[in-house]
């Protein structure tokens, strides 16, 4: 029994940041399936539809905004302090810049775009100039609030950050839609605003005493932080087609039910995300030394990463057949879809760990492009598949994506590794990708 503690007594300061993460991060999913929640019910399916919409091509840009934002700024403070002026001057210009010019485009598509359901154009106008730039820009900016408090090693106040923006735009549209009786969009996108500038302001209130940003453009910042969100919006892409193609070849109440199991699918990401949240410091560290250090700290992770996310997998299939007392009668069916894709949380972890690993030696370009092509091809797959046969193609397709991406960054992290070591035996000098 002391030998188990005298193993176990190191570990608790991290198993207790892993706890606080996941906690942080569960909050922050619960309450947006609340706001989701009450918001479908006050605004009717035809306005929840145009917000469903507008939320998920801003997702799209927001993929884009800042250019990867928080891992800059993580990254360079983690490893120096004194250049935290710099990145965070850096990083709000990127954020301020790309942000606009996303603004710009995705409200010109968009409204240009417009179907009959937007009503009339000038209130379509109004709802995009609201909701357009406080779901491209905010988010970013709190992205990159939360990995100032990571880099200093303040999860507390880091995980507060996280789960607070999340349990305050429930709030607002508990206040907006359950106290004030709000049931038009065009209200709703004010209320949606008004909270984000308000929390905007927290936030800045909060990093304040850390000192003013140095305002200049790394230049180097720019490439790494531009493959970083090219493999995000490839992502992204890769997560939306099979709920497309589903679109195209069942029903749409099989689609909903789908829906429902992706979506618990997802919230149970949070548990190995939380995870590479903790230890990304750690491998940026690391990673000053190269992809050699980096992969071996990584190594030395994935037996935990893998235990806790197999351990997840466990509690999803467990629970799968409890999921109509959650969702209702009419989702009995995605407890079906639960179990068949419960497993997949565990080459989902496997794929962050390395993915991480890779950015952190500052090799961008190599993740991005093995990320890329993986979910090209995968998206490809389960297009093909899914047209022809059906959900079990789409379901064998997803685990072959997965399966890809996670062998090919771990596969590329121990070939950069490979070349620090042995420069001479490769035409290609190991450096900083």
């Amino acid at each position: 029994m002391s030998r188990v503690a005298k193993y176990l007594r190191p570990k608790l300061p991290m198993v207790r940041l892993v706890a606080g993460s996941i906690g942080s991060l569960a909050i922050g999913v619960l309450a947006q399936a609340a706001a989701f929640v009450i918001l479908a019910r006050s605004l009717g399916a035809a306005q929840f539809g145009e917000l469903t919409t507008i939320s998920a091509v801003t997702a799209l840009a927001n993929a884009w905004c800042g250019l990867g934002p928080g891992e800059a700024l993580r990254r360079i403070a983690s490893r120096d302090s004194g250049r935290y002026a710099e990145a965070l001057g850096h990083t709000l210009l990127m954020i301020l810049l790309t942000g606009a010019a996303l603004t710009v485009l995705v409200v010109g598509g968009m409204f240009f775009a417009a179907t009959a359901d937007a009503g009339n154009l000038s209130i379509w106008l109004q709802i995009l100039l609201l909701l357009v730039p406080t779901n491209v820009v905010f988010p970013s900016f709190f992205n990159l609030v939360e990995n100032i408090f990571l880099a200093r090693g303040d999860f507390r106040t880091a995980n507060l950050v996280n789960s607070g923006t999340g349990v305050a735009r429930a709030l607002a549209a508990l206040a907006a839609c359950g106290y004030f009786g709000v049931t038009s969009l065009q209200v709703w996108a004010l209320w949606w605003a008004s909270i984000h500038v308000a929390l905007g302001l927290t936030c800045v209130a909060l990093i304040w005493r850390f000192g003013r940003p140095h305002w200049g453009v790394l230049r180097r910042e720019v490439w790494l932080g531009g493959s970083l969100a090219l493999s995000s919006f490839l992502i992204m892409l890769r997560h939306s087609v099979d709920v497309l193609v589903l679109s195209a070849i069942a029903s749409p109440d099989f689609v909903g039910v789908y829906g429902a199991g992706r979506r618990l699918i997802g919230a149970a990401l949070v548990v190995p995300g939380a995870f590479d949240r903790v230890i990304y410091g750690k491998l940026a560290v690391a990673g000053r030394d190269g992809p050699l250090a980096s992969l071996a700290l990584a190594a030395k992770y994935l037996p935990y990463s893998v235990g806790i996310s197999a351990a997840t997998s466990i509690c999803l299939f467990l629970i799968a057949p409890y999921m109509s007392f959650v969702f209702g009668q009419a989702f009995v069916a995605a407890s079906d879809v639960v179990r068949v894709l419960a497993w997949t949380v565990i080459p989902t972890a496997i794929q962050f760990l390395a993915f991480d690993a890779l950015n952190a030696a500052e090799h961008h370009r190599i993740s991005t492009v093995v990320s890329g092509v993986t979910n090209t091809v995968g998206a490809a797959m389960v297009v093909l598949l899914g047209v022809i046969y059906g959900t079990s193609g789409i379901y064998a397709a997803l685990y072959f994506s997965d399966f890809s991406r996670g062998g090919g960054l771990w596969g590329a992290l121990n070939l950069a590794a490979r070349r620090q070591r042995h420069p001479e035996a490769s035409p290609v000098v190991a450096g900083k990708s």
